[in-house]
């Protein structure tokens, strides 16, 4: 199946005492300050089941007793389907899925100028992810629409093209009531989805996540919860004080969502970063976050829950150039040793502000060395190869025409895909290509090669008409 798996001992930070009173911290976060939940029904709904509730402020307590019970109904483990079978997906457990960021823009990728996409654009965007053999799912957005769609519009036609020109599971994200259409889309499609709700840091669920995760559940789509908290800002400046701000939050939908559905399956999603104090942005690619996430998967893993991480796609350089692939590598690499089921790398160019293909190839080649590198090694009578040394000796014995070299070299090197690997001679009589020219011309070829299998007439029938329904019911809120 897709993925990688983690074989070797995740990287944890805090000692079992720190973890300790990182958990108990959380808990009376949820007791004692409470998280705000913004929607009548679900105030009724937790107060109905044990929580304190105060409704002029929209404030519920949650009992820690109530908490940990809850956390024991939500599965660690469960599928996500694909519309290819062979792209399903086991999550949970050491499994580590990677998928995309997002950028409101596409970008020329020689000036670097950012620009909204054409609708043919987007549809090639979906097609080279869906071609990328690192990533196992697609997120919420490529980019933030295309040209001619209006904004309240943009998340469920994009949700539409990815269901066209992807055979990959996506999530999806919410917005003025959209996840009503992106449902109807998917069972027209005889799709899966999986459906993000957000929180607003600090400790507030507004009452279009709440709705969201509850006609998710409905359903029976997993749910992935996707906190957002800005060190400094948002929350507190520490790593450890923020990690409590998140997972307070977190844990305040899965009780709310296992108390409305037990069992259901639910992703824990981290995305936290420093905030630049000098400018007052959000400081992406900074080693903070790396800690953050590695001590948010050590919390989540001791929960058991399965946990991702949003940060590493996203970066502060403005092109895609060295620090773009230190700030990703070091970020992705730190959070999949750590114990991420689920991690954001590819794609994005500059923060949220721009993304191009060519990255995402870029970022592939990032991927497969991690996954490469968190499988570990075999140890074993083959791979100790006593008896091939004792054969071999020493010089002017070799290795090179070794049955064992023919079986074991490729499964022991992480090979690129655009990376250039030549030696300089023949670097310059092939045109001295950068790996931004192979990566062009990776896309190139995923282009030029035959697009995924479409969707039935019917189903793109259904989707054009539930499309309809939709900016219907946009015209009537005046909201287009």
């Amino acid at each position: 199946m897709p993925g990688y798996c983690l074989k070797v001992k995740p990287l944890e930070l805090l000692c079992a005492e720190q973890l300790h009173e990182t958990q108990a911290a959380t808990l009376r976060v949820l007791w004692e300050t409470g998280v705000r939940i913004e929607s009548d029904w679900a105030l009724d709904f937790l107060a109905a089941h044990g929580c304190a509730v105060d409704r002029d402020e929209q404030r519920v307590r949650f009992p820690a007793a109530l908490v940990e019970e809850c956390l024991q109904k939500a599965p660690r483990t469960f599928r996500l389907r694909a519309r290819d079978p062979q792209n399903d997906l086991e999550f949970g457990g050491d499994n580590l899925h990677f998928s995309h960021g997002s950028g409101m823009h596409t970008i020329d990728p020689r000036t670097f100028v950012p620009r909204p996409p054409t609708r043919a654009e987007y549809v090639d965007c979906v097609r080279v992810l869906d071609a990328l053999p690192t990533i196992s799912c697609l997120g919420c957005y490529p980019y933030f629409g295309h040209e001619g769609v209006p904004p309240v519009l943009a998340i469920p036609t994009g949700v539409a093209l990815k269901m066209q020109y992807s055979t990959k599971h996506q999530t999806t994200c919410y917005s003025q009531d959209c996840e009503i259409f992106n449902i109807q889309m998917a069972q027209a499609a005889g799709v899966e989805i999986s459906g993000a709700a957000t929180s607003s840091a600090p400790l507030t669920w507004s009452g279009e996540a709440v709705n969201c995760a509850r006609r998710m559940a409905e359903a029976g789509f997993a749910i992935v919860t996707i906190d957002g908290c800005i060190m400094g800002g948002t929350g507190p400046a520490t790593v450890p004080g923020s990690v409590v701000v998140s997972s307070a939050e977190h844990l305040a939908m899965i009780v709310l969502v296992q108390l409305l559905r037990p069992g259901h399956p639910m992703i824990i999603g981290h995305f936290s970063v420093p905030l630049n104090m000098a400018t007052g942005a959000p400081a992406f690619g900074d080693i903070a976050a790396s800690l953050n996430n590695a001590i948010f998967n050590q919390v989540w893993r001791s929960y058991g829950l399965p946990r991702g991480n949003g940060s590493p796609s996203y970066v502060a350089a403005k092109t895609i150039d060295f620090q773009a692939g230190y700030e990703k590598g070091i970020a992705g690499l730190v959070a999949a040793l750590s114990g991420a089921n689920h991690l954001l790398l590819h794609f994005a160019v500059s923060a949220e502000i721009s993304a191009h293909p060519v990255q995402a190839v870029l970022d592939d080649d990032v991927a497969r060395v991690i996954g490469r590198f968190i499988a570990g090694e075999e140890v074993s009578d083959e791979t100790l190869a006593v008896d091939l040394i004792h054969k071999v000796g020493p010089i002017p014995g070799h290795y090179l025409n070794t049955a064992h070299t023919r079986k074991w070299w490729k499964r022991e090197q992480g090979m690129p895909r655009a990376a250039d690997r030549l030696t300089y001679p023949e670097w310059v009589a092939q045109g001295k290509k950068t790996a931004l020219d192979l990566a062009q011309q990776r896309v190139d070829e995923i282009l030029a090669g035959p697009p995924p299998p479409p969707l039935a007439p019917g189903q793109v029938e259904d989707i054009e008409r539930i499309l309809a329904e939709a900016r219907a019911y946009y015209r009537e809120r005046r909201l287009l």
